[in-house]
């Protein structure tokens, strides 16, 4: 293996945990090449977005009466499509989850969000979103009074997966909406590739989660952190199998 700055590594075999979206742009180059069927996997198979962004207050003003305060629980708000009046933010879903009322409570709002809105708003200086945010969305949550100071976001902080080139600019892997090859295509990419002379090259990663077979259905941990964790084990297996012989 040669790296950018020229530097020579040497083994028998490699294990590669690089993401869908940095195979797709052929970040790293292999020779000799892939196999067809295993570069066609990989183009078939698509990278999503989601996007989390997390909101401070002072307190947690939007909790319900004092008596109810008490019980764990995460409250949910859901903006089903923007509240923004600007036509310049692209429509999607928000939704909102409380962590004022955890085990370790925060006067904090976290936020799920996916797709183009995702993009946008982690694209947005800190003040541009924090305005936007306060304006369209804050103001339509319970107990508002625009008159609290509680009420002003204090700072936002977001994740960016999607301007993130080691990520391949997204967050999962996902089977194409009408794609009749998906399951076979990540089991493809789930396969050991054996060169001559004995070296071999095997994926790992969410995007390599084998389909589990539960009550008839299909299932598959694609997309998550335990389903790459899993994807590696498997590929340390297939290796530690493959040199013993079994």
């Amino acid at each position: 293996m040669t790296t950018t700055d020229n530097e020579n590594f040497h083994a028998d075999s490699v294990i590669v945990t690089i993401p869908l979206g940095c195979l797709q742009r052929n970040t790293i180059k292999f020779t000799p090449a892939l196999p067809p069927r295993v570069q066609s996997a990989i183009s078939n198979l698509e990278l999503g977005v989601f996007e989390k962004v997390f909101i401070r207050f002072s307190e947690a003003w939007w909790l319900p009466v004092e008596q109810n305060k008490s019980s764990d629980r995460i409250d949910y708000f859901r903006f089903i499509c923007p509240l923004s009046t600007c036509e310049h933010v692209p429509r999607g879903t928000l939704n909102f989850f409380s962590l004022a009322r955890i085990h370790k409570p925060e006067p904090v709002f976290g936020v799920f969000t996916a797709v183009d809105i995702a993009k946008y708003l982690v694209s947005l200086p800190n003040d541009e979103l924090k305005s936007l945010l306060q304006t369209n969305y804050i103001s339509h949550l319970p107990n508002y009074d625009a008159n609290n100071p509680a009420c002003q976001i204090l700072e936002v902080d977001t994740t960016a997966w999607s301007k993130d080139p080691l990520s391949g600019f997204g967050s999962f892997t996902h089977i194409p909406v009408g794609s009749d090859t998906g399951v076979e295509d990540m089991k493809i990419l789930s396969q050991m590739i054996v060169h001559a002379g004995d070296g071999a090259v095997c994926f790992a990663g969410e995007h390599v989660s084998e389909p589990e077979l539960i009550q008839g259905l299909f299932y598959t941990s694609s997309g998550t952190v335990n389903g790459a964790y899993k994807s590696g084990e498997r590929a340390a297996n297939k290796i530690l199998d493959h040199y013993s012989g079994k």
